[in-house]
């Protein structure tokens, strides 16, 4: 392998490592976004964890590093249990969770960003605690969370599925400090793993080349000896034709020659006695800079397949085993690229699981999980191999179609809906009907960006929802 080789194969490593911290940075700022919004919730509900959610608050303001926020996240979870033991039996007749938030002004604005104007306050509205589970379960779907962390994130949309009130809400918020810090601690460990990596491959290139080095000398070694040689040689057979122009008698020339003679030969062994050292020395050299070469390739190898690993496991959801939305990002990128260059035409539908909340309420989330297994099931055996089909979060697909008019995508739609609504959901023996709504649109000369492809798509599946679901709507529709 030559230096290009492996040069490149570090480029390709530091790329790697700057994508997949470019994906922890969004990660984690959704993560602490949705983490200072559940502090916010918890703040007031019991004045002995106010001091602790503010240094949280505080330390997702300001990006604390990993030990910082692991500390908090102890001594939140120590204030937690030290009020569920001071806790007193409750009042027969205790006010409801919703009642506890309401007396809390500007609630749902402060956690949603909406004016209190924008809060239906009827009794028809769902409580403050459903929307804040809502929107823990959303969040949760959202992550992208590797496989490592999926038993945690189990757990705590187990404990999210609750309402939550002053009894869980604190340790709800300190579960997902806790994640946030798992989630962190992973990175660190997989960037020092590459560091090291990265070291160990600088210094066996600084091995290499002193081995180089030494060849190199070991090269220009042999060539100097063998001047040397040339020389003695030259200086031996200059003074042989000397002593044959002297005329001397017969004997007397014999015993000069031969003395000339031996002392050539001497220079010759001296000379293949040290050709045979240094010929000794360069394999060896050779030999090790072989065997360090192999060890590189194999560790360059491991490395490669490993970060193709964590790459592929950033790039797919858990649950359904499909493409995230940060794969959906990456590809509707490329296709817009595309789609601007050849100008052939391309759809986009948003698929929405219909009544899923009621399914995940009533039969509990793993048969929700399972439903959306189903789902994704259906939705990948019904689609083309040029098609790309994601998990977008929570209950909600997309599905990309390059060089399709938007007739023939809803054709498609159409196929997709029914086999969802054909396929048999049984769950604890029950069978669960399951439905979806999709909206379609397409991409139009106008378009500047993939945005109002998305937006069209969105408000036409919400229009197939409004329209009684089970359906497929498109923009022009």
């Amino acid at each position: 392998m030559n230096d290009t080789d492996w040069k490149q194969k570090y480029l390709d490593s530091l790329d790697t490592q700057e994508h997949r911290e470019q994906t922890w940075d969004a990660t984690q700022s959704l993560l602490r976004q949705g983490l200072a919004r559940m502090a916010l919730a918890a703040e007031g509900l019991e004045p002995a964890l106010d001091h602790d959610i503010q240094r949280l608050r505080e330390a997702i303001r300001t990006n604390a590093d990993n030990e910082q926020l692991a500390d908090i996240v102890e001594s939140l979870g120590d204030s937690v249990r030290k009020l569920d033991e001071a806790r007193t039996p409750p009042e027969p007749t205790p006010a409801a969770p919703v009642e506890i938030l309401k007396k809390k002004p500007g609630l749902l604005s402060r956690l949603f960003g909406r004016r209190d104007a924008d809060v239906d306050t009827t009794d028809t509205a769902p409580p403050d605690s459903a929307l804040l589970k809502d929107f823990c379960t959303s969040l949760l779907d959202s992550l992208g969370l590797p496989s490592e962390l999926e038993r945690q994130a189990e757990q705590l949309r187990m404990a999210v599925s609750q309402d939550l009130d002053t009894t869980n809400l604190g340790p709800t918020v300190a579960a997902f400090a806790g994640l946030i810090s798992r989630m962190r601690g992973q990175m660190e460990n997989e960037s020092r793993e590459l560091q090291e990596f990265l070291r160990q491959l600088t210094e066996h290139l600084r091995e290499l080349d002193q081995n180089l080095s030494g060849a190199k000398n070991q090269h220009q070694t042999a060539l100097d000896h063998g001047r040397r040689l040339d020389a003695e040689v030259q200086a031996q057979v200059e003074q042989i034709e000397s002593t044959v122009e002297e005329n001397l008698d017969p004997e007397q020339l014999k015993l000069n020659i031969q003395t000339h003679l031996s002392a050539i030969r001497e220079h010759l062994q001296e000379f293949r006695e040290g050709e045979g050292t240094r010929q000794q020395q360069l394999e060896s050299q050779l030999e090790q800079l072989n065997h360090r070469v192999h060890n590189m390739e194999a560790e360059g190898e491991q490395l490669r397949q490993r970060l193709q690993q964590k790459h592929e496991q950033a790039l797919h959801d858990p649950l359904t085993g499909l493409y995230n939305r940060l794969a959906y990002d990456e590809r509707i990128a490329q296709e817009f690229i595309r789609w601007k260059r050849y100008q052939q035409p391309m759809a986009l539908m948003m698929i929405d699981v219909d009544h899923f909340k009621a399914i995940n309420d009533r039969y509990g989330h793993k048969a929700g999980d399972k439903a959306l297994t189903l789902i994704a099931h259906q939705l990948r055996r019904h689609l083309r191999e040029s098609d790309f089909l994601a998990r977008f979060g929570g209950e909600e697909f997309v599905v990309l179609m390059p060089e399709t008019e938007l007739a023939a995508a809803q054709v498609a739609a159409e196929k997709l809906r029914e086999a969802v609504q054909q396929c048999q959901f049984h769950y604890q023996g029950k069978q669960v009907p399951i439905t979806v709504s999709a909206g379609l649109a397409r991409l139009r000369e106008d378009d500047d960006t993939i945005d109002p492809l998305f937006q069209r798509a969105d408000r036409a599946m919400y229009r197939a929802k409004d329209a009684g679901r089970n359906r497929c709507i498109s923009e022009d529709g």
